[in-house]
């Protein structure tokens, strides 16, 4: 006895419905274990796990760094990269507070979702009260980041500064390896040895791939060892370079966030804690392309006969007006030549 077109037809939509079914369960399958993968995979990271933890909680530069000068519209961090003092043959230590090689203060604006930076010239006098004018790179040997902060404020009279970083180079140097290395344009060669400091210098000039220890050496180097240098002006350029080329190579190695932004955490001397790291990089990632980052010099004067430098206190406001070091009611255009 043949079935009725009735149920011929529910047999079939039925057998469709399980067919259905079972295309959506594997896909639900399939679908929890990749959410799974990648659950695990997140999970290797602290900052990326506080980076969820902030989403959650709607939390924003603005209320992570509330106890700023200017109550969270922004964050202004003094930038040291110094080396240790060595014996020669750099075997071992002397003082862990040397010299500042680099001095940078930079200023993330959270409201107008800009950053602005200037260096300051290590060979720039300064005589903060208490003790003898002597060069700005000086007072981080002599009383470490916090007269360091405190010689900066001194030049730098309306800029207060919120944190102070001690830049890790080493940790910086493996980001570059996690990476793969960088490619960099170098504009020239560079030759400098110096045994004391652990510094061997050797880039020639052209299009180079370069790994961590040499990328530290095209930011660092200033002279060849046979004399012939560059001037600040040219090193914020490979520092720029450097930063924008860092931030290409940690996009595309996406695989490798999770240890990476951990190691970030290394590399700012612990000054800043897994969930301000994550809000950070949150922050710098909407900046997008270079035009929303401001890097310059403060305007110095040279000493005839020296090798000294001091303050143009004439221009320096307007320089720190317009790389946005100080909050201003508009965005400055960029006029000044301090790049």
């Amino acid at each position: 006895m043949s079935e009725s077109p009735k149920k011929s037809a529910k047999r079939k939509t039925t057998s469709g419905r399980k067919v259905l079914g079972g295309i959506f369960y594997i896909f639900f399958l399939s679908f929890c274990l990749a959410l799974g993968g990648v659950a695990g995979w997140l999970g290797q990271s602290e900052v990326i796990k506080k980076g969820f933890e902030n989403r959650i909680k709607g939390e924003t530069p603005q209320k992570i760094f509330r106890d700023t000068q200017d109550n969270g519209k922004s964050l202004t961090v003094l930038i040291l990269g110094c080396d240790k003092d060595l014996y020669y043959g750099g075997k071992q230590v002397i003082n862990e507070h040397a010299r500042s090689d680099m001095m940078m203060v930079v200023r993330m604006d959270f409201e107008r979702e800009m950053v602005g930076a200037v260096s300051i010239p290590r060979d720039t006098l300064c005589r903060v009260p208490g003790y003898s004018n002597q060069k700005i790179n000086a007072y981080n040997a002599i009383g470490g980041p916090d007269l360091a902060q405190a010689a900066v404020e001194h030049i730098l009279e309306d800029v207060k500064i919120d944190r102070v970083v001690t830049l890790n180079f080493d940790a910086f140097m493996e980001i570059i390896d996690m990476v793969g290395g960088i490619d960099l344009y170098i504009p020239r060669d560079m030759k400098y040895t110096d045994k004391a400091a652990n510094l061997y210098i050797d880039l020639k000039k052209g299009q180079q791939h370069l790994n961590g220890y040499e990328a530290m050496g095209f930011v660092r180097w200033r002279k060849n060892s046979n004399g012939g240098g560059d001037n600040d002006y040219e090193r914020q350029k490979r520092q720029k370079d450097l930063m924008l080329g860092l931030k290409q190579k940690m996009l595309e190695n996406i695989v490798q966030m999770p240890q990476i932004l951990d190691k970030s955490v290394d590399i700012s001397g612990k000054t800043f804690d897994s969930k301000e790291v994550a809000i950070l990089a949150e922050f710098m990632r909407k900046l997008g392309g270079s035009e929303k980052i401001r890097m310059g010099q403060i305007p110095i004067i040279e000493i005839e006969g020296t090798y000294n430098l001091s303050v143009d206190y004439q221009k320096l406001p307007e320089v720190l007006r317009q790389y946005l070091i100080v909050p201003s009611d508009d965005i400055p255009v960029l006029t000044v030549d301090n790049r």
